[in-house]
């Protein structure tokens, strides 16, 4: 990525990583509900003991049914909110970072780790708020945005808005870190590699393993991450939350629904840094 030095150059960053995100979200927003509900349901017990967890399809089916196509963008307008405030963020601001870290001169992945995990850090809690929203829109919620806050205060005051902000933002830490450092060296290799020109091609390739990375390296704390936020007033903390998922599913469980976050962060993934790269080539900024 280019060095930033001016406030101008860091809000163009900031808006194009936004919009990327963004419109990636939207294009993603029924993948992400199925996601959600899958981690939400509970296991179902058969008659050998077992546990069985409907896969991808299966609740899709299942939410299509019961309530209609519709449902399958609930909380879209949080997301669009999300995608530009979170991702605009976490993604605006890995250029600077990096620049702060010596990693335009000295581009080890260590700094460049670094920077993807505070830019994660620093936007998932400014915008943990929209993030718990989301969720609990998608979760099978049959309450408006204003609805959900306002029940939120009421329970847990101000501060319950920053309900589960720490594995969000472990995740986020993670998600940043592990998208911007793998897309970074892996599009050199890609290009050394391949001989391919930095392009369409490129940018599909790369993406995909980026997203395939950053699902696995992600999966476990997106799942307290989405128990927290619409249980959290069942655990004292996170620890706990994912002892209790762990005595009940074993190391298992945290990968449920992983199917359902790659089939939604890979071509999300995908989709976000096509966009980006093309929203940077017309825009006349550098590219990734």
């Amino acid at each position: 990525m280019e060095k930033q030095s001016t406030p101008n150059s860091v809000f163009k960053e900031f808006l194009t990583s936004g919009l990327s995100v963004s419109a990636a979200n939207v294009c993603t927003n029924p993948i992400d509900v199925v996601k959600v509900r899958m981690q939400l349901q509970s296991m179902q017990l058969a008659g050998n003991g077992r546990l069985i967890a409907p896969s991808l399809l299966q609740t899709g089916v299942t939410v299509v049914q019961s309530e209609g196509y519709a449902a399958l963008m609930s909380g879209v307008s949080a997301t669009v909110a999300r995608g530009l405030f979170y991702g605009g963020l976490r993604l605006g601001m890995y250029g600077p970072m990096k620049t702060a870290m010596g990693a335009d001169t000295d581009p080890t992945v260590l700094k460049k780790v670094a920077a993807g995990s505070a830019s994660g850090a620093i936007a998932t809690f400014i915008t943990n708020p929209i993030e718990l929203l989301k969720t609990r829109l998608q979760s099978c919620s049959t309450m408006g945005p204003l609805q959900i806050i306002k029940k939120i205060i009421k329970q847990d005051g101000v501060t319950g808005l920053w309900k589960g902000t720490m594995p969000s933002a472990v995740r986020g830490t993670l998600l940043t870190a592990s998208q911007c450092a793998t897309y970074d060296d892996t599009k050199r290799l890609w290009m050394r590699t391949t001989g391919w020109r930095d392009g369409l091609g490129t940018h599909v390739g790369v993406s995909m393993i980026t997203g395939l990375a950053a699902t696995t390296i992600t999966q476990p704390v997106d799942m307290v991450k989405t128990h927290m936020y619409c249980n959290g007033s069942k655990y004292a903390n996170p620890l706990s939350c994912a002892a209790d998922l762990f005595a009940k599913e074993g190391a298992r469980g945290f990968f449920k629904g992983w199917t359902a976050n790659y089939a939604r962060l890979g071509p999300q993934t995908t989709l976000m840094f096509v966009f980006m790269e093309n929203i940077r080539h017309i825009t006349g900024m550098k590219a990734l």
